[in-house]
């Protein structure tokens, strides 16, 4: 426990610092943790080193569209991943079959493409406010739905998928999250429906993500995606409930106008 708070100690305010600073500086972040990211993600699905590389490649590339062009071409990057399975079945034939192609272009999708909506989210209108926001909802939701699982969770949300999460955890996690909006609704510029079914959302695809990663690691026989951050695990560990969460936020805000 002492080191996932001191972990979050460091951790917390050097992100926040970065989304605020935004530029180059974010970029950084988001790509290292794309790249560590999709390392787990390797390792955890056992990836031919050849198609990690590609992958790699795949995903750079993803962030720099995204960092270069801002919020505008978000389409670029899902026809890049189509265009380089192809291109990795005709040159590694037999080599990869198309299953093995196909996983490890996956890990680009999952990994660095949805990482990438940090970046058009901080290029946004207001998007240093909004990119902090992010990151703060989905660490209330995390820790809320950690602390009362751990205590009061009594109801499994999906034994099969991850025994030791529970409904109490995950409502108490969503609850966080439209509290949380409830009372910065003012600060973020948004009016009180719109920030609480914004909260409730977030809260909501928090949760999913973080059961997506959950279903990985079973796969795998895992307990954690990584060890790099004390007392959390790995970066997937850490972050997967961004993975939907920077995404969505990114396109309800963008509906709003």
């Amino acid at each position: 426990m002492a080191a996932r708070i001191i972990t979050a100690v460091v951790g917390i305010p050097a992100i926040l610092t970065l989304a605020s600073v935004g530029g180059t500086a974010f970029f950084i972040l988001v790509l290292a943790l794309s790249i560590l990211g999709l390392r787990e993600y390797h390792t955890l699905t056992k990836t031919r080193s050849e198609l990690r590389a590609w992958s790699y490649l795949a995903g750079v590339f993803v962030l720099l569209d995204a960092h270069l062009f801002g919020g505008a071409s978000t389409e670029i990057g899902g026809v890049v991943l189509l265009a380089l399975l192809l291109v990795i079945l005709l040159v590694g034939f037999p080599r990869y079959s198309f299953a093995e192609a196909g996983t490890a272009l996956l890990g680009v999708a999952y990994i660095p493409f949805l990482f990438s909506y940090l970046i058009h989210l901080r290029a946004s209108r207001e998007g240093a406010l909004y990119t902090a926001l992010l990151f703060i909802l989905t660490w209330v939701s995390d820790s809320l739905a950690f602390f009362i699982g751990s205590r009061f969770g009594r109801r499994p949300l999906a034994p099969r998928v991850s025994p030791k999460k529970t409904w109490e955890g995950a409502v108490a996690g969503v609850a966080g999250t439209v509290l949380t909006m409830f009372f910065v609704h003012k600060w973020v510029f948004l009016d009180l429906l719109p920030a609480v079914a914004l909260g409730a959302t977030v809260g909501i695809v928090a949760e999913v993500g973080d059961l997506i990663e959950s279903v990985l690691k079973r796969q795998a026989g895992a307990k954690d995606s990584g060890r790099i951050l004390p007392g959390h695990g790995g970066i997937l560990d850490r972050f997967d409930a961004l993975l939907l969460a920077a995404p969505t936020m990114y396109l309800l805000l963008r509906l709003r106008g």
